[in-house]
This record gives structure tokens, C-alpha cells and sequence, in this order.
């Protein structure tokens, strides 16, 4: 192959995919070591700034990053008590829900009586079923996510120093951060009013979904109603089909107005690429990584956008993916 065909848009473009493909495979092969690297240097990204501010504040380095990391620790700590004390509180209520099941499935077979589906086929929940986890299987089931959590903390600790460091790398880390921060807001004020709203309606365990729904609309576009399901299936378990639209509702009006009044109008959108792209890169990662490439697929489509942006023969591919028309 000669240098001309090489260095053409088209050899170029054959190349950077046939690369892409290699790079995504072996990513694809080592996902369950790579997934902790790539959450702990996510974490570094976005800490990077408030450990700056704290040394600029004063703060030795040493401190800031301590800082840092106790606040890391802190807030994984809470999500951890919120999901165990939860999981535990479910299995005890386990059989009050399988008997709410059986009402609302007979209100919903009454609308069809030829169907010859009745209350009485759906097989009952024992006591020492595993779908009712005792205390003892829910810590054995958050030991593996402590191992887990502490690999990410131990890489968090070595990346966090050097984060924002580097030729290139101001541009990518403001991407991602101003990003978060954006969806952030959004999500914070989601977050909370559904669990508020929840509260108020007197739905089960509020606390757990208003925080499903904060980390969860993280994720583009689809993260948010994901996270609506569960709070939908339990109200509609506990209020019927007026409980679960009104859960709908009171979900659909508290993202638009945290989306309208606490973040900017394009918060939605990431800085830098076409929805086309966001939606496709979230399809692509969560093959590629599993679920954690759902949380990981703009700031790894942001790298790849910004690796192509360093070479003028590769700046063409990377312009593909920008947002076209005006903003």
C-alpha cells in the first residue's frame, strides 16, 4: 500500500476504523478489569476541579486529595446503607407485595374474563424463597461491591494527583466536567422531587427511588425512565393504575421543570457531539463495557472525539461527529 492511499481521507478513515474495532474488541474481552479503571479515572475527571480549588485555597496537595477522597467515601457509603437497609426492608414485605400483586391482577383479569388467566394460577412466594433476601445474603451480596468499590478508590487515589495534566487533556476534562455538571443539576432537583413527590403519595421506599432516579439520569436520554420503572411498578402494586399514572405524571413534570429551571437549555445535549452520536455511542458502550458503558459512553465517545481532533489527518472524523446546524 503506498503513502498516498495512507494518508487519503478514505485510507485514513479505513485505518482509524479498523483500529477502533482491535481496541473495542480487546475492551469488550477485558471488561470486568477494565470497567473499575475506567469509573476510577471518570471520578479523578471530575474531582480533578475541587481538589485545584481547595490547593488554591491553601490546602497542601496531599490534604486536598484526602479531602477529596473522604467525600468519594462518604457518598458511596450513603448509596450503600440506602441500598442494604432497602433490599432488607423488600424481603420482609416481600409476601404484602405478592398478595397487592394478586388484587391488581385481578382487577386487571376482570376487564377480560375470557382469557381463563385467574388470581389463583401465579404461584405463591415461600418464605424461604431467595427472591427474600435475609440480612446475612444482602452483606455478603455488598462485600463483592466493597471489593469492587475499593480497587476504583485505590485507582482514584493514584489518578486524582495527576488528573488535568497533560497536552490535550484541559480540553477533554472541560468537556466531561461541564457536562456532569450540567446534567448534575438536572438530576439532583429530579432526584429529589421524586422522592419528595413519592414521600407525599406515601409510595414505599421513596429514598431509594429518588436516588435511582438522580444517578440513573446520568445516562442519556433513557436514563430517567429506566429509573422510573421500579417507583412506577410499586405504586401501581400499592394504588393501581391511578397510583402508577400519577407516579407517570409526577415523574414526567419534575424532569421537565428541573431541565427548564436548574440546568442550562442545552444540558440535554453534550457539549461537542450530535444526539445521533450520543445515542448511538450509548448502544455501542453498553455492548462494548455492559451496563457500566451506559455511564461511560460520553466521556469515552469525548476521548475518542478528542484523540482524533489531536492529528490533522484524523480532525475530519472527529468534525463528523460535532452537532450540526445552529445550537
Amino acid at each position: 500500500m503506498s503513502a498516498g492511499i495512507i494518508r487519503s481521507p478514505t485510507g485514513t478513515a479505513l485505518i482509524c476504523g479498523a483500529t477502533f474495532v482491535i481496541v473495542a474488541a480487546g475492551m469488550h474481552a477485558g471488561a470486568d478489569l477494565l470497567n473499575p479503571v475506567l469509573f476510577a479515572f471518570l471520578i479523578a475527571v471530575l474531582m480533578a476541579p475541587l481538589q485545584h480549588r481547595l490547593i488554591e485555597k491553601g490546602m497542601p496537595r496531599g490534604a486536598a486529595t484526602l479531602v477529596v477522597m473522604g467525600m468519594i467515601v462518604l457518598f458511596c457509603a450513603f448509596l450503600l446503607w440506602v441500598l442494604s437497609t432497602s433490599l432488607v426492608q423488600m424481603g420482609e414485605a416481600l409476601p404484602a407485595y405478592q398478595e397487592m400483586l394478586r388484587v391488581q391482577i385481578e382487577r386487571v383479569m376482570s376487564f377480560f374474563p375470557g382469557t381463563g388467566i385467574s388470581p389463583g394460577d401465579i404461584p405463591a412466594i415461600p418464605g424461604d424463597s431467595p427472591f427474600r433476601p435475609s440480612i446475612v445474603s444482602v452483606l455478603a451480596g455488598l462485600a463483592g461491591l466493597l471489593a469492587e468499590f475499593f480497587l476504583v478508590l485505590l485507582v482514584t487515589a493514584f489518578l486524582l494527583p495527576a488528573a488535568g495534566e497533560g497536552w490535550g487533556f484541559g480540553r477533554y476534562s472541560d468537556a466531561v466536567v461541564g457536562h456532569f455538571t450540567a446534567r448534575g443539576r438536572a438530576a439532583l432537583v429530579t432526584g429529589a422531587g421524586t422522592g419528595f413527590f413519592l414521600a407525599v403519595i406515601g409510595v414505599d421506599f421513596p429514598l431509594l427511588w429518588g436516588l435511582l432516579v438522580f444517578i440513573l439520569s446520568f445516562i442519556p436520554f433513557i436514563g430517567i425512565w429506566i429509573a422510573a420503572i421500579p417507583p412506577i411498578g410499586m405504586a401501581w402494586l400499592e394504588y393501581g393504575t391511578p397510583g402508577a399514572v400519577a407516579v407517570v405524571a409526577g415523574i414526567a413534570a419534575i424532569n421537565l421543570l428541573a431541565e427548564r429551571g436548574f440546568a442550562t437549555p442545552k444540558a440535554a445535549k453534550v457539549p461537542g457531539l450530535s444526539p445521533a452520536i450520543t445515542v448511538v455511542s450509548l448502544f455501542f458502550w453498553t455492548w462494548v463495557l455492559g451496563i457500566p458503558g451506559m455511564f461511560l459512553a460520553v466521556p469515552l465517545t469525548l476521548a475518542a472525539k478528542t484523540l482524533l481532533e489531536s492529528s490533522e489527518e484524523t480532525r475530519w472524523l472527529a468534525s463528523v461527529m460535532e452537532t450540526k446546524g445552529p445550537e
